[in-house]
Formats: structure tokens, C-alpha cells, sequence
């Protein structure tokens, strides 16, 4: 998890919510894991259909993660934002 700094969040508010959705998802993991231990083990999880859709979340949180991770890279190299209105 990754936290956002005052100076961070006064340049990109939107990385307060992407800190809140990484936690969100860091929860859903342990939750997921703690209620289907089976999932430790990927040929006995496909087995039946609570944990493989379990294991299905746990992909797609995967790829969610990396996508915000991919956002704050580029966040973080990108030059003054242009585009932003004069709030």
C-alpha cells in the first residue's frame, strides 16, 4: 500500500481514492484467502466453482493493481498537468 502525502494530494487529489480502492483490494485478498485456505493450492482451487471465482477476483485485483501502479508511474514522471482548471 502506498501512502499519499498532503503535497501529493494538493498536485493529484484522485490518488486519494486510488489509496482507498489499493487497501479495498488488499482486504478483499486476505478476506478471500482466510475463507478458501485452498486457494494456496491452484489445481485443488479449480476444482470447485466458490474458489476459482474466488481465484478470478484475486486476478482481476491483480491487474487493477497494476494499472494504478502503471497511473501513479506516470503521475509521478509526467510534467505540470496543462489540462487541470483553476479551481
Amino acid at each position: 500500500m502506498t501512502r499519499v502525502t498532503y503535497e501529493q494530494l494538493a498536485s493529484a487529489p484522485e490518488l486519494a481514492s486510488l489509496a482507498l480502492l489499493e487497501t479495498a483490494l488488499d482486504i478483499t485478498g486476505v478476506a478471500l484467502a482466510a475463507a478458501w485456505p485452498e486457494l494456496h493450492d491452484y489445481a485443488l482451487a479449480r476444482e470447485h466453482p466458490e474458489p476459482r471465482a474466488a481465484l478470478d477476483i484475486l486476478h482481476c485485483a491483480s491487474h487493477l493493481l497494476a494499472s494504478v501502479n502503471h497511473y501513479r508511474l506516470l503521475l509521478a514522471t509526467a510534467e505540470a498537468r496543462e489540462l487541470d482548471f483553476p479551481f
